[in-house]
C-alpha cells in the first residue's frame, strides 16, 4: 500500500471514528427517538436550494478567477466541473480530489494553459479562505461561540488573513513576483511557479471573484441554518454565520474526509450548549446541513455518467 493510500484510508478510519464518538456522547435511546417525522419540509427544501446556491457561486468563483488569467472558459461547463468535482470529494473515496477533477477537465479545453489553470485553483482555495474570514469578522460576536473560543480563533483568522495577503500579492502582483526572482534562496522556486502568476494585475476580475466567494460561502453556512430551523431549533442567521466559519475552518484540515465526524463533534458542543437545540438536535442540524450541499454533488456524480464524453472544445484564451 502506498503512502498516499495509506493517509487516505487513516481519513476514513479517523472520520468513523469521530461520528462514532460524538454518538457515543449522546444518548442512544435519544437518538433513536428523534422525531424525523416532525422535520419542516419548508425550510429543509430551503437548506437543499442554498446548498444548491453555494455550488453555483463556487463555480462563479472560479470563472471570475479564471478570467484573471485570460482563460475563457464557459461557465457551464465550469459548473459541470465543480458538480464534478465535489462528487469525487465526498463519495468517490479515491486518490483523484476535487482539484484534479477540475484541473484534468479544464486542461482537455485549454492544454496550453496548464500553470494558469493551477493559478486559478489557488486563488480558488484563496477566495473560500477569504470568505470564511469576512463571515467571521462580520458575524462572530454574535454569542454563536464561547469567549474563550473566540479569542484563539481571533489569533487563527488572523493568521489565515496574512497567508491569504501574502499568497495573492505572490500571485497577482508583478512588483512582489520580481522582488522574489531576484533572491537566490527562492530564484528556483519563483521559476517554478511563474505560470501560475498572474501577471499585470486584473482587479476587477479578482475583486468580483472575492464578492461572489463571500455570498457563495453564506449560502452554505446558511444552508446548515436553513437544516437546523427545519427541526426546530430556533437559531438566528447571524449566529450561525458566526459559528459556521470556525466550525468549517477546523473541519477543513485534512484529518477526515470531507470534515465527517470533526464538523458534528464541533456542532455538538457549540450549538448543542445553546438554549432549545440539545446536542441531538445539534447533531440532526449538522448531518442534514451537510446532505444540503452533499445531494448537489450526487446529482453531479450522476451528471457525470451520462455526460458525453465528446467535448466540444472552446475557443482558445486570448494570450
Amino acid at each position: 500500500m502506498s503512502l498516499r493510500h495509506f493517509l487516505h484510508l487513516l481519513r476514513i478510519l479517523c472520520a468513523a471514528g469521530l461520528l462514532w464518538w460524538v454518538m457515543h456522547r449522546l444518548r442512544l435511546e435519544e437518538i433513536v427517538a428523534f422525531p424525523w417525522s416532525s422535520v419542516d419540509l419548508r425550510w429543509l427544501l430551503l437548506a437543499f436550494a442554498l446548498g444548491g446556491l453555494s455550488l453555483l457561486g463556487w463555480a462563479g468563483r472560479w470563472w471570475w478567477f479564471l478570467r484573471v488569467y485570460d482563460v475563457r472558459a464557459g461557465f457551464g461547463d465550469l459548473l459541470r466541473l465543480t458538480l464534478f468535482a465535489d462528487f469525487f470529494n465526498l463519495y468517490f473515496l479515491g486518490p483523484l480530489g476535487a482539484d484534479g477533477v477540475r484541473l484534468l477537465g479544464l486542461t482537455r479545453h485549454f492544454p496550453e494553459r496548464r500553470g494558469t489553470i493551477v493559478g486559478s485553483l489557488l486563488l480558488d482555495h484563496l477566495g473560500g479562505l477569504f470568505g470564511g474570514v469576512a463571515l467571521y469578522w462580520v458575524f462572530s460576536r454574535s454569542g454563536a461561540l464561547p469567549s474563550g473560543i473566540v479569542a484563539v480563533a481571533d489569533k487563527a483568522v488572523v493568521m489565515v488573513a496574512t497567508v491569504c495577503f501574502l499568497g495573492l500579492g505572490v500571485i497577482l502582483e508583478p512588483v512582489l513576483q520580481r522582488m522574489i526572482a531576484r533572491l537566490p534562496g527562492l530564484r528556483r522556486i519563483s521559476a517554478w511557479m511563474s505560470p501560475m502568476f498572474a501577471g499585470a494585475f486584473r482587479q476587477p476580475w479578482a475583486a468580483s471573484g472575492f464578492v461572489v466567494s463571500v455570498l457563495s460561502t453564506a449560502c452554505a453556512f446558511a444552508a446548515f441554518w436553513a437544516a437546523a430551523r427545519s427541526i426546530g431549533v430556533p437559531v438566528s442567521l447571524p449566529r450561525m454565520l458566526g459559528l459556521m466559519p470556525a466550525v468549517d475552518l477546523v473541519a477543513s484540515l485534512p484529518v477526515s474526509v470531507s470534515g465527517l465526524g470533526v464538523r458534528e463533534n464541533l456542532i455538538v458542543e457549540w450549538l448543542g450548549s445553546q438554549p432549545d437545540c440539545g446536542p441531538v438536535r445539534a447533531l440532526a442540524a449538522s448531518l442534514l446541513g451537510f446532505a444540503a450541499i452533499g445531494i448537489w454533488g450526487l446529482i453531479g456524480g450522476l451528471w457525470m455518467l451520462v455526460w458525453n464524453s465528446g467535448i466540444r472544445p472552446h475557443p482558445k484564451s486570448i494570450m
